[in-house]
């Protein structure tokens, strides 16, 4: 109803009359903060932590007759024994030697080896046994700061050429042998800062 003067006049019904409400509020933007370093990072925002390589070495045989011993073998086995397939069982472990230069390191490492064994009867037999090397590490840095490394090694065997028939438990084959080593240590590495985005307003701003 209006009045005289285009006012609403008040219903009698004892309703409160409907007011349109605001809409909420705008959640705030979930900004990054540039002066609080990541959770993830190990050493900060600025820098992160990777192996740094102080020495490295290889020995290669392509083709080098090793003693092998085969008296692991049942006693009921009948020679001569084939040799069918080396190869690495388990990982190297080595033992540092004495060495006359200084700018290197000597390790003698010791390689697990499975060898696959064939009888005269044609039964399949497997024998662990292992051979040694050595390997020399060049430092890549002062000598002084080698001192906090850690080697590596590992290895990779196999037989070099085609079976080989042995008429005793211990033999020589030929085998090619590949040794890598190095000696690492952890080093913390610096990276460029991300720039910081623009700030922007927590509410758009609205349109007039």
């Amino acid at each position: 109803m209006m009045n005289d003067h285009g006012r609403r006049r008040p219903c009698g019904c004892g309703r409160p009359s409907y007011r349109p409400q605001p809409p909420p509020p705008l959640p705030a933007p979930d900004l990054p903060d540039c002066h609080r370093p990541p959770l993830t990072s190990p050493v900060g925002c600025s820098g992160y932590l990777m192996q740094r390589i102080l020495a490295s070495g290889t020995v290669h045989r392509r083709r080098a007759c090793y003693p092998l011993n085969l008296n692991l073998l049942p006693q009921q086995t009948r020679m001569p024994f084939t040799v069918l397939n080396v190869i690495c069982c388990a990982l190297p472990t080595w033992e540092e030697i004495p060495y006359c230069d200084r700018q290197g390191l000597a390790l003698r490492v010791s390689v697990p080896l499975s060898v696959q064994v064939r009888d005269a009867d044609g039964c399949m037999y497997s024998v662990s046994t292992q051979i040694q090397e050595e390997l020399i590490l060049r430092f890549h840095c002062p000598t002084n700061e080698c001192w906090r490394g850690q080697p590596m090694v590992q290895a990779a065997v196999r037989l070099a050429g085609r079976a080989c028939t042995c008429t005793d438990t211990e033999c020589e084959i030929p085998l090619e042998v590949f040794i890598e080593g190095y000696l690492v240590a952890p080093c913390a590495m610096g990276r460029p800062e991300s720039p910081c985005p623009p700030q922007l307003p927590w509410y758009p701003e609205m349109c007039r």
